[in-house]
């Protein structure tokens, strides 16, 4: 028996013991979660820009974005 074949049945036995694995349903559940990690992370980029964006305005003796917002300094 090769490994192609040893591997395909051990899917199938994995599949026949968890439906729920072969399901649209756990497509749709893993799609929800990506998104939702992904807003998250979005959410905290903005929120670290945000409080560099304030620290560097109310400290203009440190110069985070030195030539990239240079209205700010």
């Amino acid at each position: 028996m090769s490994w192609i074949e040893r591997t395909t049945k051990k899917r199938i036995k994995e599949l026949d013991e968890h439906p729920e694995l072969n399901s649209n349903d756990f497509e749709q559940k893993g799609n929800k979660m990506m998104k939702d990690i992904k807003f998250y992370v979005i959410l905290i980029l903005a929120a670290a820009l945000v409080l560099a964006l304030w620290y560097d305005w109310n400290h203009p003796e440190i110069n985070i974005f030195p030539f990239h917002f240079p209205i700010l300094v």
